[in-house]
């Protein structure tokens, strides 16, 4: 019911186009007469009042005579009023399909004039431009014909790149509106697996230095998924809730397979305000001197809560003893191993 509404709505929004429809001057004469029957009639209930073509019959002397006496304010007056009512009245545009193709064919017809070829070619003349335009039917029930117009090279484009036809090209767009395919058509292509995940950390990291910014924490806050509660939710006070997958918080790229990573995906993409949202949070001090106290208890029970930092050691330079670097990332035993080669 609310999508046959807003159809309507938009067909009497855009239907009867200003482009397509170009509305009569006004004219103080008739604003004059109008004026007087609506006068004359005031006091006619509706079946019994006079027509303008018999009241003009019966009056057309005086009115003539009343009308000559007019004063050029007065008549802008008159023409003031006729404006208004227009204004005022509600007109509903005729959806039915010769009023479509009326109207289709009409505005065409003023496109066709205003943006005719020798327009098209000054303008391409002055300044290169080249361009084409291609008008179908919205539905099986319209009568309309497909309209098109093509510059030399637009038609040259399509011919030799495209390898269609203009009116084909037409043609091909006006079967794929009117059968539907244009709303049941579905994407199968799939984004490579890589970017999934590359969209899940970029996301995790942005919303983790707004809310930071939102503490007012001054350093860089990088996030680490593998001292996670440590380093981000302890340190900071903040907590990434609603986490979809099994398991605790961890880097996208161990999550497991094509799936899991879109389901996270799509978590960390809605509103915070929805239920299947995945986003930042930040902690209450109850909030967090509880997490810190099940944290620690988990870690004394032998549970891998915190994880001890991995060292590696500088090599290929002459020290007095060998620099011992401290790190949290995840990488950071790949990184280590280094070759005398």
């Amino acid at each position: 019911m609310l999508s046959s509404s807003l159809k309507w709505t938009r067909s009497q929004l855009f239907l009867r186009s200003r482009m397509s429809q170009q509305r009569r001057g006004v004219n103080s004469w008739n604003g004059f007469i109008k004026a007087k029957l609506r006068e004359e009639n005031e006091d006619h209930e509706r079946g019994d009042r006079i027509k303008l073509t018999q009241f003009i019959a019966e009056n057309k002397d005086e009115l003539l005579e009343a009308y000559s006496c007019l004063t050029f304010a007065q008549k802008r007056a008159y023409n003031a009023e006729v404006l208004q009512a227009r204004t005022e009245k509600s007109h509903v545009a005729r959806a039915n399909p010769k009023a479509k193709r009326h109207d289709i064919n009409a505005t065409f017809t003023t496109m066709d004039r205003e943006v005719s070829p020798g327009l098209w070619m000054a303008l391409c003349a002055r300044t290169g431009t080249e361009g084409f335009y291609v008008g179908v039917r919205g539905n099986i029930e319209d009568l309309s014909e497909p309209k098109i117009f093509f510059t030399p090279k637009a038609e040259k484009f399509v011919k030799e790149v495209l390898h269609v036809e203009p009116r084909h090209l037409g043609l091909k767009l006006e079967a794929f509106v009117v059968t539907g395919l244009d709303e049941n058509t579905i994407i199968t292509r799939q984004r490579p697996l890589n970017k999934l995940i590359s969209d899940c950390r970029t996301i995790i990291q942005e919303e983790l230095e707004s809310i930071a910014l939102e503490k007012n924490i001054k350093k860089a806050v990088k996030m680490n998924y593998v001292n996670y509660k440590r380093n981000i939710v302890e340190h900071c006070g903040v907590a990434l809730v609603g986490w979809p997958l099994p398991g605790p918080v961890c880097n996208p790229s161990k999550v497991g397979g094509r799936a899991e990573v879109q389901k996270l995906l799509d978590a960390l993409q809605r509103e915070p305000h929805h239920r299947e949202s995945c986003h930042w949070v930040v902690l209450t001090d109850e909030e967090l001197v509880q997490r810190m106290t099940e944290n620690r208890a988990r870690h004394s029970r032998g549970e891998a809560v915190y994880v001890a930092r991995k060292k590696r050691k500088v090599t290929g330079a002459v020290h007095k003893s060998n620099a011992i670097i401290d790190t949290d990332t995840e990488d950071s035993s790949d990184d280590a191993s280094t070759s005398d080669e």
